[in-house]
């Protein structure tokens, strides 16, 4: 029987170690990666409709009773939001959502009655990866956000 010396057996080993590893090593670094992407989206679409949700709060008792105005305040509202989830990724492809409501109903004015109790913004919006090149799906990951603030504008 032909022996052969220890260290030519060994050829080629960590080679194959490393081959099998190489998928794991991509993974733990990739995971935590995507997940603080989405974090970061999250906390972004957060703070876009905390800021909406304080400028509609704010409004005057005059702009919350006249149509034009209310309407023209939730426009600023949701420019608001559209211009920080723009910064997330200039030129963006994000389909962002945004609900607007004052009270109970949406913020269109209220000649006669009470002023609304509450400003309540929702967005959604879903978040395409195109750093890592992972299949996010047809429609991304779904991201949504939703602030309720006191109106104070009374």
């Amino acid at each position: 029987m032909k022996r052969y010396p220890f260290n030519r057996m060994q050829r080629g080993a960590a080679s194959v170690e490393f081959a099998l590893l190489l998928p794991i090593f991509i993974a733990i670094i990739i995971v935590p990666l995507l997940t603080a992407r989405c974090l970061w989206h999250y906390t972004a679409a957060q703070k876009a409709a905390f800021d909406a949700a304080r400028y509609l709060s704010g409004i005057s008792a005059q702009e919350m009773r006249e149509p034009a105005l209310a309407m023209a305040a939730a426009d600023i509202a949701t420019e608001i939001i559209e211009t920080e989830i723009e910064g997330l990724q200039p030129g963006g492809i994000y389909d962002i959502a945004v609900e607007i409501q004052c009270g109970d109903n949406q913020c269109r004015g209220v000649r006669s009655g009470t002023l609304p109790d509450t400003v309540t913004v929702a967005v959604s919006m879903n978040m395409y990866d195109q750093i890592f090149g992972i299949d996010t799906g047809r429609y991304g990951v779904p991201i949504e956000a939703r602030y309720e603030m006191r109106y104070v504008g009374r």
